[in-house]
């Protein structure tokens, strides 16, 4: 262990942590065996974390981003050019021509490094449905690239797995989106009378599942309950609606406070990949969840207590109505559920697994 060094790549900021993909990264990082650093591209300047290099831009735009890769590559070279054993970890949360550029420059580098691909989703399935021909055919092909020609490939979920197999022809290693609490979520009072969801709204599946929270499912809640309110956090939401309390980024301790005494997580969601972040907290705490099976796509339930899983039988409205008037009992059995989710999704448990499979002559 004393002569590796690994550098974490990010192209998006990891700190604050006020989104999944932030979150994921934050607890593998904290994971990780010592001698480590992260470098992210960030537009936020000021982070007092001497682990973590910043390349600054000024806005979240592709052309910044791509102009800022030179100064990102020539920093993990000026990390890693004293260490004999040298790990380089790329987190595929941003568009995969910013990680394969990376990939492919430090490959020719350091030849002898270990390079692997953590895949946050199959980005390709998502651009099928947002992005033009000429950037869907561009990522589906850089993205079948970098899980065929990296050293260790990942991917967060079973079912993405078998996708990535049949997409791309590659045997990739299972290792789940997971977190770690450490910390006590409850002990705040917080009124509960709302029903909670946490997304950028810059994102199109959040923004999808927003909008159709406040279209179709407000309007209908509040004429059975009209002091319930629709709690939104992660940014990006500008809207006014009577019903909406927009908290935009919050700090992670009350992001759980909030998901904990709420209601329920309403996590409608219709399209995306990938696994939420949201709902493996959420049911980790012992909060109530509602999601479409999208939503859940990819996260291993605990049977005895499962969530509420939406499917072509059930309305939506229905369900939440059901909950807000038994929440008690249920919450109830949702807490009991929360310990099968920290046992399965504990990053601590899953990387300490993954390097001794994996990584044994760089760490044991």
């Amino acid at each position: 262990m004393k002569n590796t060094k690994t550098a974490f790549i990010t192209f998006f900021p990891v700190v604050p942590d006020n989104m999944g993909s932030s979150t994921v990264v934050n607890s593998r990082f904290k994971s990780w065996p010592s001698k480590k650093k992260l470098f992210q591209i960030s537009h936020i300047k000021k982070i007092n974390n001497k682990n973590i290099k910043t390349i600054f831009i000024g806005k979240e735009k592709p052309l910044n981003k791509i102009f800022s890769l030179p100064l990102m590559i020539l920093s993990v070279v000026l990390y890693l050019k004293s260490s004999k054993k040298k790990i380089i970890v790329i987190e595929g949360a941003s568009w995969i021509f910013y990680s394969f550029l990376v990939f492919f420059l430090l490959k020719l580098i350091f030849v002898k490094s270990k390079i692997i691909y953590i895949s946050h989703s199959i980005e390709s399935e998502i651009r099928k449905k947002f992005s033009n021909s000429f950037i869907y055919i561009l990522t589906k092909y850089l993205e079948g690239l970098m899980f065929k020609w990296v050293d260790i490939a990942t991917s967060v979920s079973k079912y993405e797995k078998n996708k990535i197999k049949i997409l791309y022809d590659v045997n990739t290693i299972l290792y789940p989106n997971a977190i770690n609490i450490d910390y006590q979520v409850g002990k705040k009072k917080i009124n509960g009378d709302y029903i909670f969801y946490s997304g950028s709204y810059l994102y199109k599946p959040n923004k999808n599942a927003i909008d159709y929270l406040n279209h179709s499912v407000m309007p209908i809640i509040l004429k059975k309950h009209p002091k319930i309110k629709l709690v939104l956090t992660g940014g990006g939401f500008k809207k006014k609606y009577p019903w909406v309390i927009n908290k935009n980024i919050v700090p992670k301790k009350e992001l759980h406070n909030l998901i904990y005494h709420s209601k329920c997580l309403c996590v409608p969601l219709k399209f995306g990949s990938g696994t939420r972040i949201k709902i493996i907290e959420a049911l980790s705490i012992g909060a109530i969840v509602i999601s479409s099976l999208k939503g859940i796509e990819g996260i291993e339930l605990n049977k005895k207590n499962p969530p509420y899983i939406l499917k072509n039988n059930n309305k939506i409205t229905n369900v939440i109505d059901h909950v807000i008037k038994n929440n008690k009992f249920i919450k109830k059995k949702s807490i009991n559920a929360k310990n099968f989710y920290l046992k399965k999704y504990s990053m601590k448990q899953i990387t300490n697994n993954f390097l001794k499979n994996y990584l044994k002559y760089f760490f044991y």
